[in-house]
């Protein structure tokens, strides 16, 4: 099964929050965690993520293209950033859903935690390691963290590249601005 996820702390703790709706779950589960500020653009968003699982069921972490992101790597190239058409981010994902169906692609480094797909046997895994790195962090670098403990594992990072979500990310604000995160 899948579960959809938008984990939020009063007290700033990411983390926790994230662990609360993992242990809902059953150890074949899987846990699509969300920012709080995405949006999926297709209607289908289940039936694609479910189509990468069942392609790639060894994945320690799936993640996906969006319109902000503070890596690139986590952009379609061309995107326009600093658009807030959201015809327009519409128009990106469905070309990126007909030019890349099922496609995925491997990333070796940290991402961004837009939107993370885990299952729930990889978090209990790299949960001890990602409470010892993360325990001072609230909610900036949680996904970092978590990122860095599945390649340590030696498991994959993949972004599946025919989702595209849109997200917000300080567009009016601009990406410096963090007294939202802060306690």
């Amino acid at each position: 099964m899948i579960y959809f996820f938008t984990p939020y702390s009063f007290d700033f703790k990411l983390l926790d929050a994230i662990a609360i709706c993992m242990d809902l779950l059953n150890p074949n589960d899987w846990a699509v965690i969300m920012d709080g500020d995405t949006m999926f653009l297709q209607p289908d968003f289940g039936y694609k993520i479910h189509r990468h699982i069942e392609a790639h069921p060894e994945a320690g972490l799936f993640t996906c293209y969006a319109s902000r992101c503070h890596y690139s790597i986590q952009v379609p190239a061309g995107v326009d950033m600093n658009k807030d058409s959201i015809r327009y981010h519409k128009l990106i994902a469905s070309l990126q859903q007909n030019l890349h169906p099922g496609e995925t692609m491997e990333i070796s480094r940290r991402i961004a935690g837009h939107l993370m797909v885990i299952k729930k046997s990889t978090w209990d895994k790299i949960l001890p390691l990602v409470r010892v790195t993360a325990s001072e962090k609230q909610i900036l670098g949680v996904d970092t963290k978590i990122c860095n403990a599945i390649l340590k594992s030696g498991m994959k990072i993949l972004l599946m590249k025919d989702i595209y979500i849109l997200h917000y990310c300080r567009l009016a604000e601009g990406f410096e601005y963090t007294k939202h995160l802060e306690p």
